[in-house]
């Protein structure tokens, strides 16, 4: 006969909490950090807004011709806007590309979640460093200083471009509900033709100053060299 106090009593082996990867993970809006950083980006595209629309004209010629950069370097009003509006672009820009994940080695795993945004904001400034440094041991010589000023800054130009379009994008992949897989790809690629576009628009620059052979040597020294680096961080690390 079975005892009346057997079913009664027992002691729970398993673990009360969650198994590790088995919780569910904070979503990207609800972390503080990233909280705090969309309401100070939103702040400074505000805050920015007005230069841009008067930058918006010189940008987009710019694109339409090889030689709008040089004339918008030209102007040092209009220069020294172009600085600070990618400066102020380039915190949305870095939350876009934290939250669809867009730069990801294996070490980033070892990053807290609330951390993340920050970590891509400090992979942007590294890439700035080393174009910087690549562009002080690789620039031509036989340019003037606007000339060099205006090489210089040239990415500049389609960074502003490039993060309001991953911007416009990211908004429409909200309203729509588009799979993160897939918007990922997308602004992948917008990120991608519009680096391309900058390689043929500095080209196009140096061409037109009768560099023959430095172009190349300044393209894969100033533009590729860079953009390498970081494609290695990730598919080695």
């Amino acid at each position: 006969m079975i005892p009346e106090d057997v079913f009664k009593s027992g002691t729970l082996e398993m673990s009360a909490s969650p198994a590790g990867g088995l919780a569910e993970a904070v979503p990207w809006g609800d972390l503080l950090t990233n909280r705090i950083l969309t309401v100070l980006a939103v702040f400074l595209l505000i805050l920015n807004l007005s230069e841009l629309f008067r930058l918006a004209p010189h940008l987009l010629y710019s694109i339409d011709r090889s030689r709008g950069s040089a004339d918008l370097e030209h102007s040092l009003s209009l220069a020294r806007s172009r600085n600070m509006t990618a400066l102020f672009f380039a915190l949305p820009f870095c939350l876009v590309a934290d939250r669809y994940a867009l730069f990801r080695p294996g070490f980033w795993s070892a990053i807290p979640a609330q951390w993340s945004a920050p970590a891509t904001l400090g992979v942007l400034a590294a890439f700035l460093l080393i174009r910087a440094l690549c562009f002080a041991l690789m620039r031509p010589r036989r340019l003037s200083g606007e000339e060099t000023a205006t090489l210089r800054h040239l990415g500049y130009n389609y960074f502003i471009l490039m993060a309001a379009l991953t911007l416009l994008s990211a908004g429409i992949f909200s309203i729509l509900h588009v799979p993160d897989a897939l918007c990922r790809t997308i602004l992948l690629w917008e990120i991608g033709l519009v680096w391309l576009f900058t390689l043929i628009r500095s080209g196009q620059f140096l061409d037109a100053h009768g560099m023959g052979f430095t172009t190349i040597l300044y393209l894969c020294g100033l533009e590729i060299v860079p953009a390498a680096l970081m494609v290695a961080v990730v598919l080695l690390f």
